[in-house]
């Protein structure tokens, strides 16, 4: 599916030009400028409704469910706000359940397809990778990129580590097992793998979280403990977890320290490897955002 998501990618940027998108977080009206579409903030929706998408003769209607989270109801209206502007059939029918866009297993490519473009969307590439950028690895920075673009600490996370300089990744867990990595490009170079699919390792922060063997979100943990692969220079990890109990998810974020023996010189995001995650349940909530030119 790389060449597919390198061109809905691309596709992304073009709407965003069009959109003239030069402040976060992004303002949806402008996207739905772009395809003619309406938005409806409905409250009488089925709470396991995200939104629908419909056109009845040359209108386009986007619904999004008024109980949701903002950052739920933002990332429901890009989603199907991508299925118009790429003219693809959704793969869910006209109602979006909460189920489709925030759980990560089994989800159809092509909705896996317009989850990347409403990535892109909610990020835009020049003023994302800036931010990054200025910030330090931790869950801290992830958490404060989240409330800046008004969208769920998973897809912002999963981002973070795509554009990260440091040796990084962002590890989503569902029902205990491995269903997606985001790994920045250095980590990648270093030889670091993580196979998806895989139990959550017994012995990492999330690991034992899962387990309730212990409650610490915080802690250093030996490379071997996420990856059988060799990573010179690279003998452990910081790691940093969370759970979102009310989806069966976890995610960690972890990030090893900068090393005499590697050259940090910085390297473009390879961006046909990352995947955008499916949003959390906006139950974590954050402080006031900022709008910024």
């Amino acid at each position: 599916m790389i060449n597919g998501e390198l061109k809905v990618i691309s596709q992304a940027w073009e709407c965003q030009k069009a959109a003239g998108i030069d402040t976060i977080p992004v303002p949806i009206e402008k996207y739905l400028e772009v395809v003619h579409a309406k938005m409806e903030v409905r409250y009488d929706l089925d709470p396991t409704e995200a939104g629908q998408c419909f056109e009845i003769g040359s209108k386009r209607v986007i619904w999004v469910n008024g109980t949701h989270s903002p950052e739920r109801q933002r990332f429901t209206a890009l989603h199907e706000l991508a299925h118009l502007y790429l003219k693809m059939p959704s793969q869910h029918g006209r109602v979006l359940s909460v189920d489709a866009l925030y759980r990560y297993s089994s989800k159809p490519p092509e909705e896996i397809l317009c989850d990347i473009f409403a990535s892109e969307c909610l990020f835009p590439r020049r003023l994302f990778t800036a931010d990054v950028g200025r910030s330090v690895c931790g869950m801290k920075s992830v958490r404060k990129l989240a409330d800046d673009y008004g969208a769920s600490l998973t897809a912002t996370g999963s981002r973070f580590a795509a554009y990260s300089k440091d040796f990084c990744a962002w590890i989503l867990a569902e029902d205990r097992r491995v269903r997606y990595v985001s790994c920045s490009p250095v980590l990648r170079e270093a030889g670091f793998w993580l196979s998806i699919g895989i139990e959550v390792p017994q012995h990492s922060v999330l690991g034992q979280l899962i387990s309730g063997t212990a409650d610490g979100t915080l802690d250093v943990v030996p490379s071997f403990t996420w990856t059988n692969n060799e990573c010179k220079g690279l003998s452990e990890f910081c790691e940093e977890a969370i759970l979102a109990p009310s989806l069966s998810q976890g995610m960690s974020l972890i990030w090893a320290e900068e090393t005499d023996d590697r050259d940090r010189s910085v390297v473009a995001p390879r961006l046909e490897y990352d995947e955008l995650l499916p949003e959390l349940d906006g139950q974590l909530h954050f402080g006031k955002r900022a709008r910024r030119k």
